[in-house]
């Protein structure tokens, strides 16, 4: 049986829809309760409770007063639990119909003491998205992302939290729920993730007070952190695995109080925030987490590490994701220009070459008798680097490589035809068969592309495509994105373009071509034209 526990409070417009999913699970109503527990609601939802315990036996409505969050009202719950496995769900939010279903046939099947089940965000609610890359019997805490999760809307096996003497703290505003995940997820023997389904639909409601999703003041943040690393050192050894679950928490909490929020704040406001934040990067910002955070970030936490207020208070404005800025490009290494890059503070700080990656789209495909055309956007994340690409073929069988520039400046361009295991130069003039033709359009500012690609000799060819940026270079297959492959247009038996099994485009070019191929066809034009003269 599964207890699904629910923390209400003042949220009567929306309760029904919450217990309406929870009573329509396809699990059946004989293999689940519910224990919701009215936090001292002040609008009607005691009262809604109360008509759908009356309607439902398996709902235990309760009441108490008002105890300021969420870990009040569900710790009750846990203490009335009598499931073997124990759910969490907010009471503005709803369930997928199969959600319990699924949850506990994966901890049934694989002995799981946490279940995740993918999350869907309703009225702009983010939510996390690398845990659910794919369904997991058998998730790895420190390399499968799961830890990047700590709400407790999860299936939880009932003995593994009486077992640890789980319970939510109750003198928390927001953030309970992190201490009783991160050590659920420390005692497990096994988690598991569905991520086929959308399990649990997480709202976003206008007019709902929920503290958990308002912004928290890194004065009230910080101090509940550091509480959940202090237990994350205490139950793992020093080293690698203990520094991936602390880089969830200096990217998600600590180092982000010092964003844009941060130029709001007076100065006695900066340097309490500073002053709680330097022991937790003191203790636990290791070699291996500065190697490893986003440059913003890692430049920040030095900042903080050695007390740079004025650097601090330059870098904190600046996004620490993906969006870097200026770029500085030297000896084939990439460096983020923010403030500071070049004044006194260590160039690793900015480096970003090990996270420069290529971003490459197709939006149309064409094939024809003579040849195929390509359309698409080919560019270096971060966005803003310069990039040059070329279009990529490599025979299966031989490996030979043929190699088409894209850069701006339209007109046909030549491409080099380079023998297996050469990397850039092409043949010399006379020493074979003219180069196939290629063509490219100007690049607009996106990268785009449109690549014309005649005469490739016969075989089946992958299609890559370089990018590069003053001597870094990377190279990918180009495939169906998430948003789907673009319909092949045309057809050619001559020239015939597909997407493999893993979604990689190929081209299967048949019969003779290029210098050879116009031969043989002049050839057999003469010879017809003796024959009709006969």
């Amino acid at each position: 049986m599964v207890s699904v526990i629910v923390a209400v409070h003042d949220v009567e417009a929306y309760l029904g829809e919450c217990l309406d999913s929870v009573v329509g699970q396809s699990i059946g109503l004989e293999r689940l309760e519910v224990v919701a527990v009215d936090d001292g609601s002040t609008d009607g939802s005691g009262a809604v409770l109360d008509g759908y315990a009356r309607r439902h036996p398996e709902i235990r409505a309760v009441h108490q007063a008002a105890s300021g969050g969420p870990g009040g009202p569900r710790n009750t719950g846990l203490g009335l639990a009598r499931g073997r496995y124990v759910f969490f769900l907010d009471s503005d939010d709803y369930l997928g119909p199969q959600a319990l279903e699924r949850l506990v046939a994966a901890a049934e099947r694989n002995g799981s003491d946490v279940v995740l089940g993918r999350m869907a965000g309703v009225g702009g609610r983010r939510v996390p998205r690398t845990p659910f890359a794919r369904n997991r019997d058998r998730a790895d805490l420190y390399r499968d992302g799961v830890y990047y999760t700590l709400s407790a809307q999860k299936l939880f096996r009932r003995d593994l939290v009486e077992r640890l003497g789980l319970r939510f703290p109750e003198h928390l505003r927001t953030g309970e729920d992190q201490p009783f995940t991160a050590l659920a997820y420390l005692g497990a023997r096994v988690i598991s993730v569905v991520a086929d389904y959308d399990c649990y639909y997480l709202t976003y409601r206008e007019g709902v007070r929920n503290a958990s999703r308002s912004a928290v003041h890194p004065l009230e943040r910080l101090p509940q952190v550091a509480e959940v690393m202090e237990l994350v050192e205490r139950h793992t050894p020093p080293g690698e695995e203990r520094d991936r679950l602390m880089m969830r928490h200096f990217r998600c909490e600590v180092l982000s109080g010092f964003g844009p929020r941060w130029r709001s704040f007076d100065r006695r406001t900066r340097d309490r925030v500073t002053g709680l934040a330097r022991p937790i990067v003191d203790r636990w910002a290791t070699a291996w987490i500065m190697d490893r955070l986003p440059p913003a970030d890692a430049l920040r936490a030095h900042c903080i590490r050695h007390g740079l207020r004025r650097e601090l208070d330059e870098v904190a404005g600046f996004p620490a994701g993906r969006a870097y800025g200026a770029a500085v490009v030297e000896g084939g290494r990439i460096f983020a220009a923010y403030p500071g890059f070049r004044a006194g503070l260590p160039d690793r700080l900015f480096e970003i070459t090990g996270r420069v990656r290529p971003v490459v789209r197709l939006a149309a495909l064409r094939a024809g008798r003579d040849g195929f055309t390509l359309e698409g956007a080919a560019r270096l994340e971060p966005e803003g680097l310069p990039a040059e690409a070329e279009l990529i073929l490599r025979r299966r069988g031989d490996g030979l490589r043929l190699a088409f520039p894209l850069p701006p400046g339209g007109g046909p361009r030549s491409a080099r035809l380079l023998p297996p295991g050469a990397t850039g130069s092409p043949l010399p003039a006379g020493g074979g068969p003219p180069a196939p033709s290629g063509g490219a359009l100007p690049a607009p500012a996106g990268g785009g592309f449109r690549a014309v690609v005649a005469g490739v000799p016969p075989g089946t060819w992958d299609v890559s495509v370089v990018v590069g940026c003053r001597g870094l270079t990377r190279e990918v297959r180009l495939n169906a994105d998430r948003h789907g492959a673009p319909r092949i247009e045309g057809a050619s038996r001559t020239n015939r373009l597909f997407f493999t099994v893993h979604g990689n485009l190929s081209v299967e070019v048949s019969g003779p071509t290029g210098w050879i191929g116009h031969a043989r066809a002049a050839l057999r034009h003469i010879l017809k034209r003796d024959v009709c003269a006969m």
